[in-house]
């Protein structure tokens, strides 16, 4: 995954350790958001993956996966949990687009999608920020 910075017009750079402790405070509506990737493998693969929705679930209908790209370059010195990590909405990707039954159709919805993962990240990486 390249990420052109360029690109980003508002975005947040955090580090695993602290997305962390962010994620693990978010919970709306019985839906959870995780690391759902090895930070170890995230030099490799250029990013990590982030479980929205329930754990314990794989069913598409009830859990999403999104790949955020990863900034450095180099391992830090003082591990993984110091990579960092590029939070913005047009370098976040969908692992798949997720699924929706209406009227016994199924359908996809991208945009609810991403703003449902996104947006809660976003407010609490901003109240954060402000209690700093």
């Amino acid at each position: 995954m390249n990420v052109n910075l360029e690109d980003i017009d508002l975005g947040f750079a955090v580090n695993i350790e602290t997305l962390r402790e962010v994620l693990r405070k978010l919970s709306i509506e019985g839906r959870r958001w995780w690391l759902a990737s090895d930070p170890a493998d995230a030099l490799e693969n250029h990013f990590v993956t982030i479980g929205h929705g329930d754990p314990a679930c794989v069913d598409r209908l009830n859990t999403l996966y999104y790949r955020v790209p990863v900034i450095n370059e180099e391992r830090p010195v003082a591990g993984t949990e110091k990579l960092v990590l590029l939070l913005d909405s047009s370098v976040i990707s969908a692992e798949q687009a997720g699924l929706y039954i209406e009227c016994g159709r199924v359908l996809e919805d991208e945009f609810a999608d991403l703003e449902s993962f996104f947006m809660p990240i976003k407010r609490a990486l901003a109240a954060m920020l402000r209690e700093q």
